[in-house]
């Protein structure tokens, strides 16, 4: 059986800002709420990576409540290159925070950090003051108003860190002279996650995955999804509108082993549906049992037909945050293949005979 859960829990990463007044919490921002006599606004927040599984299926990320834990390098924030970002209501960056101070209270694999910072000079830009954006893992490059929409990375400077962004809308106007609370921000990873593994019981009748690699794929990406200047918050972008794929087209990339039962590759958004049919995102997989070649496969990213064959009407895009795991399983002189894109959207189909 084929099931496509579109769902983005090891790829969506949460930014927890507690109330500082919550005991709950344990966070102390180190700061005095008492007035103070100058025209900054500091701020103080804890972010972190909740760990879940979603609770309902819809096209959007509203409905984010993770369970899973990322790896160490899904969770990876180089906090020395934290950006914050203060905005209008169109997504316009008016002030930085700066002075940011992050504080790991948790691991490496769930991290769980405590954040402080100050927006100097501030008092007479309050009433413009609409959103809070946070950009991290952006190497060395400033955000600024003139390259925030077209903020790009090449895939082959993301080895250690994973380019992320949110945004949230403040509620309340930002007030001088005391720490600010900032809600809850949701990160995106502006990677996807793509993955192939040998089905339980594979290895023990020497199956393994020899050769393999994705053709059709972009080797940059944009820091922001499309819609980044006219969401209220990260959870209110929906998957439909935001694709925000770089062209920077490459014919192929070798994916490699991570062992002999699974291998694992992190790309760019790429627009898949609208590529030429000569440029559709496919993996090519071959197949080894005991030393010798088994057999060569494509894979697709797409819905399959009960009877195994690829629908083109249905073809998934590369989408940040998404992660997208094949199974390839042999039953029958059958090779069978089970695709997850996580975590969003169940539906479920027939096996793909191949």
């Amino acid at each position: 059986m084929l099931r496509i859960n579109r769902y983005k829990s090891t790829l969506t990463v949460s930014l927890m800002f507690c109330l500082l007044s919550t005991m709950s919490c344990g966070f102390d921002d180190g700061y005095d709420n008492e007035d103070q006599n100058d025209d900054a606004v500091r701020v103080a927040f804890r972010m972190s990576y909740a760990n879940g599984n979603t609770r309902a299926a819809n096209e959007g990320w509203d409905d984010y409540d993770p369970k899973d834990d990322g790896t160490a390098y899904e969770n990876a924030i180089n906090t020395e290159q934290l950006q914050i970002k203060v905005c209008d209501e169109n997504g316009t960056i008016i002030g930085d925070v700066e002075n940011v101070i992050a504080i790991n209270n948790g691991t490496d694999t769930n991290p769980d950090y405590s954040i402080t910072g100050t927006w100097e000079n501030a008092a007479d830009k309050l009433s413009k003051a609409k959103k809070i954006m946070v950009f991290a893992n952006c190497g060395t490059s400033i955000v600024t108003p003139d390259n925030i929409q077209n903020l790009a990375f090449a895939r082959s400077a993301t080895t250690q860190y994973i380019p992320m962004w949110g945004v949230t809308t403040l509620t309340n106007e930002l007030v001088v002279g005391k720490s600010n609370n900032l809600g809850t921000i949701d990160l995106l990873r502006s990677l996807a996650k793509v993955k192939v593994k040998l089905a339980d019981g594979m290895k023990s009748r020497k199956y393994s995955l020899g050769a393999m690699q994705l053709n059709n794929y972009n080797t940059s990406g944009y820091t922001l999804p499309l819609t980044y200047n006219t969401v209220a918050s990260t959870a209110a972008i929906r998957f439909g509108n935001s694709l925000h794929a770089n062209s920077s087209w490459a014919q192929s990339i070798t994916m490699t082993n991570n062992d002999d039962e699974s291998i694992m590759l992190y790309i760019p958004e790429y627009d898949n549906i609208n590529a030429a049919t000569d440029r559709k995102a496919t993996i090519s997989l071959q197949l080894m049992r005991d030393g010798e070649e088994e057999g060569n496969y494509t894979l697709h990213f797409c819905n399959y037909t009960p009877e195994g064959a690829p629908d083109a009407a249905s073809t998934y895009n590369i989408q940040r945050n998404h992660y997208y795991e094949y199974t390839v399983g042999r039953t029958d002189d059958q090779v069978k293949i089970v695709l997850n894109v996580k975590k969003w959207n169940l539906r479920q189909h027939d096996e793909i005979i191949m």
